[in-house]
């Protein structure tokens, strides 16, 4: 009997996640997806993933909360004093949006269920607009894939390899709509607004980006 593929997907709620989501789904045997409340001035995103989540039928969805971001002052993420801004990111520079590690963190602990289960395959989002942001570049992926290697129980008794797949890496953001698209993401029922008001602001950087996008992609003339 041929042997199950299994991924393990980062799932925030947005658009880009629910696209890797679903092409998960189109890719491997069996999905599961994990989530983070790690205090983000926008966790309504939480309950848009664990709609993403059933909508896409996926194994198991685990949320995890990562309190010690709290603690952490300076993001505009994470820091209710710092004001999330208006108008595109920065091109050469982390935006003032950046929280520090927090794919890292995030890679660790996934890569924790990944071995708990025997998932060989870690999922994460990251695309080519993404680069301002140190943890979303190939460099820091390549580096986290071989440090849970490194470190995975899994890896250790198996002698197989744990894979960071981040598939977009290469793709734009409207690159990545018009695959969802193609997959049939529901987008709709994606949240990308840093800010967390329902409706979204439709000007943080975040939700001007993925307007663009889905225009780019012809999202609206459905």
């Amino acid at each position: 009997m041929k042997e199950k593929r299994k991924i393990l997907v980062l799932l925030s709620g947005g658009m880009d996640s629910a696209t890797l989501l679903w092409l998960a789904k189109r890719e491997f045997d069996e999905v599961y997806a994990i989530s983070f409340d790690y205090g983000q001035r926008h966790r309504v995103e939480l309950k848009y993933a664990e709609e993403l989540a059933k909508l896409a039928g996926v194994k198991e969805h685990f949320v995890v909360e990562v309190p010690h971001y709290r603690s952490i002052k300076g993001s505009a993420l994470i820091d209710e004093s710092v004001e999330v801004p208006s108008g595109e990111y920065p091109q050469n520079e982390p935006p003032i949006t950046t929280v520090p590690m927090r794919n890292l963190t995030f890679l660790a602990i996934a890569a924790g269920f990944a071995d708990a289960y025997e998932i060989p395959v870690i999922g994460i989002g990251v695309h080519a607009l993404d680069a301002p942001y140190p943890d979303c570049r190939p460099e820091f992926v390549a580096a986290a894939e071989a440090a849970i290697n490194a470190g995975s129980t899994f890896v250790a008794k198996t002698k197989n390899r744990l894979q960071v797949y981040a598939p977009f890496l290469g793709m734009t953001k409207a690159d990545i709509a018009k695959l969802g698209m193609e997959l049939g993401v529901p987008f709709e029922k994606t949240y990308s607004c840093y800010r967390g008001t329902e409706p979204p602001c439709g000007e943080c950087p975040t939700c001007l980006q993925r307007e663009e996008a889905l225009r780019a992609a012809g999202f609206y003339q459905k």
